[in-house]
């Protein structure tokens, strides 16, 4: 545990957040409410193990301290730093302060990470703001390495990912167009590192008509308020989407043939077929018939005793067998996701999955540094797997990369997630032609994100009468399959 002591809370999610990037998986208490619990007996015997107690005293128009060190050692020697700025002043001392406590937990474990003190999900949008004033390459990778400690290789990439999405996405009318996102709530089982809203099929399963019947209705809905404006990209993701059968797959897609596309207008068509053991030849067909441009076939690893560990249900040789399958229906676009740092992979097991990846050719590759999410089974069982997950994820996301581009491939999006080991990013790759447009729009937040379905969240992007982006509205779906279906003119409601 790590406990939290500070006189003004203006900060607090700023400290936490780089507490979990040094500590990921900790919890982190307030210093006063656990010394309550400890005079209350509310302790259990864990909480007072080894603490680390992060202090920050905060003076207005005054230096603020900060001071890191470990309760119950006194040969533990304190760090301590000063911070100069007037701390009522957020927009100018928010980054000297995550700056200074960055440096001092540097100091105090003795290790840097490769963001430096960059917290947020999106990395690259300093750089494209940069591109766009005219900077140069090398003055961007400056600045975050000046502005935030970023190391050398993070800001170069973050420059290079921007650089690629301004020029996919320099022909697209943002302000008069949007995406479509839907959400297949159900996965044939829940793995262990999920925190998404899905339900297992098989105890579903009598809910899936009567769901792809108000999806249709919200969809409906969608296409007439939005009759005019472009529609691009359209993603079905969840959940597994290939986890109903193929024909409430042809239902659905039927509808939004019939509702929403215009050919000669949609620039790319994704399903996510995440799992190997959801999919078969009749679905990849219907597909097929539909006209999808691009699926996910994602092992995550390729290794069998992770899969087992992990929760899935398949096999390495399902996920070669689903490929060669879809390769045989004629897609010549897929993705494969992959996780770094699952619980008991080392690199020679990373390097292993890659060689498998290497074989079959895909045409892009996304690799995700795994986050331990509250709603994910991982967290809850956090004491069972944390000596068994590998701290060398940014070498396993450097020999990604490497792989990655002896298949021809180049990053092209970037995000980032809360609670990732080693405040690490997740890295899209892909053949030239190959990106996906919409993981770029979503995550650069420049045009409405329409998502229907149980747990699903809308993105709408304000403008100003100059065009510029002033906020991004949102509007979120019910994450229960029955309360998706029982109030479903809630769910219109809260669009309109």
């Amino acid at each position: 545990m790590i406990l939290l002591r500070q006189n003004v809370q203006d900060y607090n999610n700023d400290l936490r957040a780089m507490l979990m990037a040094f500590y990921p998986g900790e919890k982190i208490e307030d210093y006063e409410k656990h010394i309550k619990r400890v005079f209350d007996n509310q302790c259990d015997e864990d909480e007072d193990k080894v603490r680390l107690l992060l202090s920050a005293s905060f003076k207005e128009n005054e230096i603020t301290k900060l001071s890191v060190g470990l309760i119950n050692d006194e040969s533990a020697e304190e760090k301590r730093c000063l911070v100069k700025g007037d701390y009522k002043d957020r927009k100018v001392f928010r980054n000297h302060l995550k700056l200074a406590a960055y440096r001092l937990l540097c100091d105090f474990t003795g290790r840097k990470l490769p963001w430096g003190d960059l917290t947020g999900v999106r990395p690259t949008k300093i750089a494209m703001k940069k591109i766009r004033e005219g900077k140069s390459r090398e003055e961007v990778v400056d600045y975050y390495k000046t502005t935030y400690d970023t190391g050398d290789s993070k800001a170069k990439l973050s420059f290079d990912v921007a650089d690629k999405e301004l020029k996919l996405i320099k022909d697209i009318d943002l302000k008069n167009s949007y995406c479509l996102y839907v959400g297949i709530p159900f996965c044939p089982s829940r793995c262990l590192y999920c925190s998404f809203t899905a339900y297992a099929i098989a105890l579903h399963d009598d809910k899936v008509d009567r769901y792809i019947d108000r999806l249709c209705e919200e969809i409906t809905y969608v296409a007439e308020r939005y009759k005019d404006k472009r529609l691009v990209s359209i993603y079905m993701g969840g959940g597994t989407p290939t986890s109903i059968n193929h024909e409430q797959l042809d239902r659905l897609l039927t509808h939004i043939d019939n509702t929403l596309i215009k050919a000669d207008k949609l620039l790319e068509y994704t399903i996510e077929a995440g799992r190997p053991d959801s999919i078969t030849k009749e679905k990849l067909l219907v597909m097929k018939k539909h006209n999808v441009t691009r699926i996910s076939i994602n092992p995550q690893t390729m290794n069998d005793a992770t899969l087992k560990t992990i929760g899935r249900a398949h096999t390495v040789e399902d996920v070669e067998y689903a490929f060669s399958l879809a390769r045989e229906c004629g897609f010549d676009n897929i993705n494969m996701d992959l996780i770094a740092g699952l619980p008991g992979e080392d690199m020679p097991m990373m390097e292993h999955t890659l060689g498998k990846v290497k074989g079959l050719k895909p045409e892009s590759l996304t690799v995700h540094s795994l986050a331990i999410k509250r709603a994910a089974k991982l967290n809850e069982r956090m004491d069972e797997y944390k000596a068994d997950i590998n701290h060398d994820i940014d070498e396993m996301l450097d020999m990604v990369s490497k792989t990655a581009a002896e298949l021809g491939m180049e990053p092209y999006y970037l995000y980032r997630q809360k609670n990732i080991g080693g405040n690490l990013e997740n890295v899209g790759y892909s053949l030239p032609g190959k990106e996906c447009i919409y993981n770029v729009l979503i995550m650069e937040e420049l045009t409405d994100i329409i998502a229907v379905g149980a747990g699903s969240s809308s993105k709408y992007v304000i403008r100003d009468e100059e065009d510029n982006v002033i906020r991004i509205d949102r509007s979120e779906n019910c994450k229960s399959i029955d309360d998706y279906i029982d109030r479903f003119n809630e769910m219109i409601d809260r669009k309109r």
